[in-house]
């Protein structure tokens, strides 16, 4: 008699072979064909693992399992502007196993960089750009022309407003900042707040991190820009001196280290006299003493998720154009939690 996971295999086989699922196609998930063939979800990975070995089959993390698109989209290729190395990082893995080539531009920020790195794409002959937008894009007339003539763009990490709707995947800020909003207030009983960021809160991961600790706390913390990352963090010492806020949200790790360093020179005692939220779970986040409460994404599968809906808009398939990666809520120290502990919260 036939394993069971030989079955599942060769129907699984004879699907793709017999053009019901196609090059792209998602097909059923590991729950749908163990209940179909009355068997354990561990009997069907060992068969899809079988497939995926065989390359007719590629594997998402949190996404799904697709016919894989080597025949179709091999000579494709895809330009990259990205800064963030995790998310490029995704992304080249997911085209490595369907073979369409990668190219990065390197840019610095700004306008005429911007339009620099694209244009070096283009005369390149890349057949879709996957790009992390930053307000500077606003401006951007040769992206908005791309995007107008539905060249295909993929939005990845953050989101504006072009006139036209552009497929982004994103990590999902609004769960994020609602558990670590709810966690200050349920654990903390946090009554007042900042919230620090670089960025303007047109920038949709900006804004969706403000709304949800926003919507996490049941109140509205104290907006402080501060120009740049590296910047002048002066003004918390005058809110904190003059409002005695009770805990400060960072925007994004990076800006937390350099806050929490800035209140230690000060003389702050953290997280007693305040305590301190990042937002990303960055390898700094583990570095600082006490270690800096934080939300974790998966940045790898946000560029894998992306090079996915390119490989769509190039097969000219039809794409959600709002596409979210659940987030984890990461406890340390900083938040006044016990030294030492470290939790991650699911929902």
């Amino acid at each position: 008699m036939i394993p069971l996971y030989l079955q599942i295999t060769n129907y699984v086989e004879d699907l793709i072979l017999s053009g019901k699922y196609l090059p792209g196609d998602k097909i059923p998930s590991e729950n749908e064909l163990a209940e179909k063939f009355d068997t354990t979800r561990t009997t069907v990975r060992k068969a899809l693992d079988d497939l995926e070995k065989k390359g007719l089959l590629t594997k998402i993390f949190g996404v799904g399992t697709f016919v894989t698109e080597i025949n179709i989209v091999s000579q494709k290729k895809i330009g990259i502007i990205v800064h963030n190395s995790q998310i490029v990082y995704g992304i080249i893995k997911f085209c490595s196993t369907i073979g369409s080539k990668c190219f990065i531009a390197e840019h610095t920020p700004g306008l005429a960089q911007e339009k620099k790195a694209i244009s070096e794409l283009l005369s390149m002959g890349v057949d879709g750009i996957i790009m992390e937008p930053t307000v500077i894009s606003l401006a951007d007339d040769l992206l908005k022309e791309l995007i107008k003539e539905n060249f295909p763009v993929v939005f990845v990490d953050r989101s504006i407003d072009m006139g036209f709707p552009v497929p982004t995947v994103i990590t999902d800020n609004s769960q994020g900042g609602r558990l670590l909003g709810e966690h200050m207030r349920k654990v903390h009983r946090i009554e007042s707040a900042i919230f620090v960021t670089s960025e303007d809160l047109n920038i949709s991961s900006v804004n969706e991190r403000y709304e949800g600790i926003k919507t996490g706390l049941r109140f509205s913390p104290t907006i402080i820009k501060v120009p740049v990352i590296d910047g002048d963090y002066s003004n918390l010492i005058t809110h904190l001196k003059k409002e005695h806020e009770q805990a400060i949200f960072f925007c994004n790790d990076m800006m937390a280290v350099r806050g929490y360093s800035f209140l230690l020179n000060k003389g702050f005692n953290l997280p007693k006299d305040v305590k301190i939220i990042g937002f990303d779970n960055d390898y700094v986040s583990k570095i600082l003493e006490p270690k800096l409460t934080t939300v974790k994404q998966n940045l790898p599968q946000l560029g894998e998720y992306a090079a996915s809906i390119m490989v769509s808009l190039i097969k000219k398939e039809h794409v959600e154009y709002e596409n979210r990666i659940p987030v984890s809520l990461i406890v340390r120290a900083s938040c006044g939690c016990m030294e030492n502990k470290e939790d991650i919260h699911h929902e």
